[in-house]
């Protein structure tokens, strides 16, 4: 898809699921993470995973299938991990950020919003029934405020600071608003897809 950047982010701690998440399967026995990233690459075909430095486990997972980067100031929060994805793919026209918990987002809905930010060269961002959701998108214009992202926040303060750009792309794939959070949410969920 043209030059928009998928991003990856597998940072999390899973402190509520009681394990590494990521690596957890649903009916399809497919880990969870490796679902995710299937999903971006397939609509994409430009993904970049990111990973915790330390954490060999989730490395494992994804190495050697997808591209992997490791983020050595990760537990500074999931700004850090947005920045340096960004910044490890400076060149592209823009960035679908998505987190590795969200494996039920249909290639279709991913493709939609590549197509829509490269069209808008905004701020992208999939809504179902009035709900926000994710892969959020962001344009070229975004890059610095991106790779100067920090903390906890997430990308949230620029999508906050910039209201008047962001396009919200109506869907009705109920993926971009379920992530894994405890593994019961993976028998609940696993008719989604």
């Amino acid at each position: 898809m043209e030059n928009i950047a998928g991003i990856l982010l597998a940072g999390g701690a899973s402190r509520r699921f009681g394990g590494n998440k990521l690596a957890a399967c649903g009916n399809d026995t497919v880990p969870i993470g490796v679902r995710s990233a299937t999903q971006l690459q397939a609509a994409l075909g430009n993904l970049l995973v990111v990973v915790p430095s330390g954490n060999k486990t989730t490395l494992a997972l994804f190495d050697g299938l997808f591209e992997v980067s490791v983020c050595v100031d990760s537990s500074d929060g999931i700004g850090r991990s947005i920045a340096h994805g960004v910044a490890a793919r400076s060149g592209a026209d823009g960035w679908l950020v998505s987190l590795a918990d969200m494996p039920f987002i249909q290639v279709d809905t991913i493709a939609n919003l590549a197509r829509t930010l490269l069209a808008s060269t905004s701020i992208v961002r999939p809504r179902l029934s009035g709900r926000a959701g994710h892969p959020v998108g962001f344009g070229s214009a975004y890059r610095s405020e991106l790779t100067s992202l920090q903390g906890d926040q997430g990308a949230q303060s620029i999508v906050n600071a910039h209201g008047d750009a962001l396009v919200l792309m109506d869907t009705d794939d109920p993926g971009v608003v379920i992530d894994i959070d405890r593994p019961e949410d993976i028998a609940t969920n696993s008719n989604v897809s």
